[in-house]
C-alpha cells in the first residue's frame, strides 16, 4: 500500500504567498523544481531568491521575487494567458489557474470590475503569478492526498492600496474566507494576504485542528515582517495516514415539488464540478400528496456557502437546510491497470491495517474504453476488476 500523504497548514501567524513558498522549500521542495517552473512559464527578467532567516527565535525560509520590468503583468486575463500558454504540466496549470481565478473573482466582486480586467494593484502581478504557480508546483511535487488548514488569525488595522486606504483584513481576503473559521491575530497588521487566502482556500479540503498522522516532515516559511508579538512563520506539517478516519462535512438539503425533473441531473453535476464531496436527488412525497425531490449534497466547510448559493440559484427552492455531520472514510489511492481494452483507472481502498477491502474501476475510464473498442461496458468493468485484483494480490 502506498503512503496516504497529508499536509497540515499551521497558520499560527497567518499566511501569504511567499510564506507558502518558503515553507515548501524548507520542507524539501528542490529549488530546481521552482526554477524549471519559472522557465516553463516563460517569465523574463524575473529572479527568485530564498534564504534562511530568523523570526522571533525560530528560523524559516524567506522567498523574495525581483524583476527588471520586462515581465510587467497586472491583469488577471494576462496572467491566465501566460499560464495557459506555458509548458507547465497540465495538473500544475489547472491548480494554478484555480487559485488565480479564486483571487480574481474576489477582487472583481469587491471592486465591481470584469474579472479579466482585475488589476492586482496591491500585490503585484509578478509576485502573484510566482506565488500561485509555485504553490501548484509544490503540491504536485509532494503529491498530498489531503490538505487541512488551521483556523486563520486575522489582524486589524489599515493599509494604503491602489484603491485608497483599506481596512484589514483586506476586503478581497474577507471575500475569500467565507465559510472558513477565523480567529483574532496576536499581531497587528495584515496577517492573511489575498494571495495567501486564495491558496489555502483552494487547496485545503478542510479547516480545523491537527489531524491524526505520523509526522514525516516540517517546513517553516517566513513572512517579510518580523513583529515582536509572534514568530511571523507559516508551518507546514507533512505526514502519512493509513487508517480509517473521520472528517467533518456539511449536509446541504432542499426539497422541491415544482422543479422540472430534467434540470435535476444538471444541478447535481454542477455541484460535483464545483467541489461537492457528493450530490444526489431523492424522490419524496411532499405536502398535499405531491411528488417531489430532495436535493442533497455533502460540502466541506470552505465550500458550504458557495454550494448553498448554487442550489438556491439553480433550483426552485426558497431555502437550504445545513447541518454538520461526521463521515468515516477509508484510506484509498488511485491506480491504473493495463487491460485488453487499454489503460483503466481504478480506486483501491484499505482498512486500518492496510488490507485491500474494496476495488472498483472508474466509470468514465471504462466508458471511454468501451466506446473506443466497441464492446459492452460490463466487459470492461469485469476485465478491470480482474486485472486490479491480480495487481494487489502480487503486492501482498
Amino acid at each position: 500500500m502506498k503512503q496516504n500523504k497529508i499536509a497540515y497548514l499551521d497558520c499560527f501567524a497567518g499566511v501569504s504567498g511567499d510564506m507558502v513558498l518558503g515553507a515548501l522549500l524548507d520542507l524539501g521542495l528542490p529549488a530546481e523544481v521552482l526554477t524549471e517552473g519559472w522557465q516553463m512559464l516563460g517569465l523574463k527578467g524575473v529572479e527568485i531568491k530564498h534564504q534562511r532567516v530568523q523570526r522571533g527565535g525560530l528560523t524559516g525560509v524567506h522567498v523574495e521575487v525581483t524583476e527588471q520590468g520586462k515581465s510587467a503583468l497586472k491583469d488577471y486575463g494576462e496572467m491566465r494567458q501566460v499560464i495557459n500558454g506555458s509548458a507547465l504540466p497540465a495538473g500544475v496549470k489547472e491548480q494554478g489557474l484555480k487559485i488565480l481565478q479564486a483571487l480574481a473573482q474576489a477582487e472583481a466582486a469587491i471592486h465591481g470590475v470584469a474579472i479579466d480586467k482585475v488589476h492586482f494593484h496591491e500585490i503585484g502581478g509578478i509576485d502573484t503569478i510566482v506565488d500561485v504557480v509555485g504553490a501548484a508546483l509544490g503540491i504536485a511535487y509532494f503529491n498530498w492526498k489531503k490538505i487541512i488548514c488551521s483556523p486563520l488569525p486575522l489582524g486589524r488595522g489599515f493599509v494604503d492600496a491602489g484603491h485608497g486606504r483599506l481596512p484589514l483584513p483586506a476586503p478581497a481576503t474577507m471575500a475569500l474566507l467565507k465559510g472558513v473559521p477565523i480567529t483574532p491575530a496576536a499581531a497587528e497588521g495584515e496577517t492573511v494576504t489575498p494571495t495567501g487566502a486564495a491558496i489555502v482556500t483552494t487547496l485545503a479540503s478542510a479547516f480545523g485542528p491537527v489531524p491524526a498522522m505520523e509526522v514525516t516532515g516540517i517546513g517553516y516559511g517566513a513572512g517579510t515582517r518580523d513583529p515582536h508579538d509572534v514568530p511571523n512563520l507559516l508551518r507546514i506539517i507533512h505526514g502519512i495516514r493509513t487508517e480509517e478516519k473521520a472528517e467533518d462535512v456539511w449536509v446541504l438539503e432542499a426539497d422541491v415539488d415544482d422543479m422540472i425533473p430534467e434540470l435535476l441531473p444538471y444541478l447535481t453535476q454542477l455541484l460535483l464540478k464545483e467541489g461537492a464531496v457528493d450530490a444526489s436527488v431523492i424522490p419524496i412525497q411532499m405536502k398535499k400528496g405531491r411528488p417531489g425531490f430532495t436535493i442533497r449534497c455533502l460540502a466541506t466547510a470552505a465550500l458550504r456557502e458557495k454550494l448553498a448559493q448554487l442550489i438556491l440559484r439553480e433550483s426552485t427552492t426558497l431555502g437550504v437546510r445545513q447541518y454538520p455531520v461526521e463521515r468515516v472514510i477509508l484510506a484509498r489511492e488511485e491506480r491504473e491497470v493495463e487491460t485488453a481494452y487499454g489503460t483503466i483507472k481504478i480506486k483501491v481502498a484499505f482498512d486500518s491495517k492496510g488490507k485491500v477491502i474494496n476495488l472498483m474501476p472508474e466509470y468514465e475510464s471504462c466508458r471511454q474504453a468501451a466506446e473506443a473498442k466497441q464492446v459492452p461496458l460490463k466487459e470492461v468493468y469485469q476485465e478491470a476488476i480482474g486485472k486490479g485484483r491480480e495487481a494487489v494480490k502480487h503486492e501482498a
